[in-house]
Order: structure tokens, then C-alpha cells, then sequence
């Protein structure tokens, strides 16, 4: 789904920014920490990186448009589903938007990190790194967000959905 900031910036821009993002899906470095330190050092400098990650998507997003903070709610949740779309969404994850009951829904069908989660290697992960991503974007964004997780795959659901509401 694209939105109308998005149509606004050149394709190359998009392929710029998606390149990017692509640094976020390395996940091979906390299970290297985790052998040396421990998984609960490396669970908190993996949703460090992740926040840092998310950071630099956002700014360089509203840079690429020309954007400054402050951003009302609506450009914010314009800019969240750009990102969403720019940034997680590749050939093996789906990321899909919508608008429902007045908030943000975020609904993850496919993501190859959660098949990670389910590896034993993986067990001390405690959150995927898009929840810190996220907080990432919104910290780049200066605003309050409140997200409510609906459904998680981690618990057994067919997909992870996410209520994100804007203060």
C-alpha cells in the first residue's frame, strides 16, 4: 500500500532508503554476544541497535521529504505506515496497514526473523526487533505513541497485529 508521502519521493530515494533498512536484518551478531556474554547482554544491545536502527530509518525518511519535527498525528501515522512499508516489508516479510477503529494496524504475515524465534539457538530473545525498531521511529518522530500487541505468533496467532495509537 502505498501512501501519498511516498508518492512524492523518486523511486531511486525508495531503493536508497530500502537499502538502508536492510542493515536491521542482520541477526546472525546477538547470537555471537550471547555465546560470549550471555543472552541477556545481548537481548539488551540487540533492541538497542534495533531503537538505533529505527532512529536513522525515520530521520532519514523525513529528510528524504523534507520533514521536521514537530509532525501532527496524521503525518505521523502517514510516516509510520511509509516506513513500515519501505522498511520492513521485503520478498520474505509482509508488513500490512490499515486504518481501523480511528488507529494504526500493523499485521506481520510473514517474517523470516520469527522462524529464528522457534530455532533453539534463538531462545533467549525475548522480542523481535521490530517492537524497539518502531520505538526507533517514534523516537525520530518526538511524539508519544501507545502500541497495544493484539496478536503474536510468538502465542500461537496466524499473524502478529499491532494497534499503534498517536498522542
Amino acid at each position: 500500500m502505498m501512501n501519498r508521502l511516498l508518492d512524492s519521493v523518486p523511486r531511486e530515494t525508495h531503493d536508497v532508503l530500502r537499502r538502508q533498512g536492510r542493515v536491521a536484518d542482520d541477526i546472525d551478531w546477538p547470537y555471537r554476544v550471547a555465546r560470549t556474554k550471555g543472552w541477556n547482554a545481548a537481548n539488551v544491545e540487540y533492541h538497542r541497535a534495533q531503537r538505533g536502527f529505527g532512529r536513522g530509518e525515520m530521520q532519514s525518511l523525513m529528510t528524504a521529504l523534507h520533514l521536521i519535527q514537530p509532525v501532527d498525528t496524521v503525518v505521523a501515522r502517514d510516516l509510520v505506515i511509509a516506513a513500515a512499508e519501505l522498511f520492513l516489508c521485503t520478498n520474505e516479510r509482509r508488513i500490512v496497514s490499515r486504518i481501523r477503529e480511528g488507529e494504526l494496524r500493523l499485521y506481520g504475515t510473514h517474517c523470516p526473523l520469527y522462524d529464528h524465534f522457534v530455532n533453539p539457538r534463538w531462545h533467549g530473545l525475548t522480542a523481535c526487533g521490530c517492537f524497539a525498531r518502531r520505538r526507533g521511529w517514534y523516537d525520530a518522530l518526538g511524539i508519544e505513541v501507545e502500541e497495544e500487541v493484539l496478536m503474536n505468533k510468538k502465542w500461537g496467532d496466524p499473524v502478529c497485529e499491532l494497534a499503534v495509537r498517536f498522542n
